[in-house]
């Protein structure tokens, strides 16, 4: 299986779940900072005309695929990886992981209710993960500096990240060098706690990828 694919410019790596999270089991255990971030077809379209979050995603320690029909614009059907893709396994033993090995999260959203939201969501499957505290950039008053001290005041072995992109990569790319921790895990604002449902879903989904494959296909006219 192809394990890096390159995607309207982007390079992203195509690890099975078990082969990703051998890299975090390293990461965990590495004195630097190691960024992973869940991708989807919105930050590769958003990435043609953001030139931070383009090149943030591009630096990125390890990427994870968060939608199958990024897989499926490369031509990759494979069942398994499909199937992995689609029930967010990755998530799943990422926190299994943490939770085994005891390690202490640090919780970054935009707001106060979004981190609420998201700790209960994990805790009711991971009960005994460890939080070594959080940050809603709502109270930091545009004081990015207050957010970074907080953080690392605490600790943490990983920072999860709940900030909506692009504003989760230009927070990354700004003070990448100032965080204190193992991983820096970049889930998105919709990757836990904001899925929607139903007939709206089904609409939104079926727009998405419409304008995703015509963006490949404009990106591939202009190559």
């Amino acid at each position: 299986m192809i394990k890096r694919i390159e995607l309207l410019g982007i390079e992203l790596d195509n690890y099975t779940v078990r082969e990703a999270i051998r890299q975090v089991e390293v990461f965990l255990e590495d004195q630097m900072l190691n960024t992973i971030e869940c991708v989807t077809m919105q930050m590769l379209m958003d990435a043609r005309t953001d030139s931070v979050l383009k090149e943030t995603l591009s630096a990125l320690s390890l990427t994870v695929v968060g939608e199958k029909q990024i897989l499926q614009a490369m031509g990759i059907h494979d069942a398994q990886r499909l199937r992995e893709v689609k029930d967010n396994d990755f998530l799943s033993e990422f926190f299994k992981r943490l939770e085994r090995n005891k390690k202490r999260i640090f919780l970054l959203g935009q707001t106060s209710q979004q981190l609420t939201e998201c700790r209960e969501i994990i805790t009711r499957k991971f009960p005994k993960l460890l939080f070594a505290g959080e940050y809603a950039m709502e109270h930091c008053g545009g004081d990015a500096e207050t957010v970074i001290n907080d953080l690392n005041v605490t600790t943490p072995d990983v920072v999860l990240s709940v900030l909506p992109s692009p504003y989760q990569e230009h927070f990354l790319a700004e003070h990448k060098d100032k965080i204190n921790a193992n991983v820096w895990c970049g889930l998105g604002a919709k990757e836990i706690g904001n899925a929607k449902t139903g007939v709206r879903a089904f609409f939104h989904g079926k727009m998405q990828i419409s304008r995703f494959k015509n963006t490949i296909n404009q990106y591939e006219e202009m190559r």
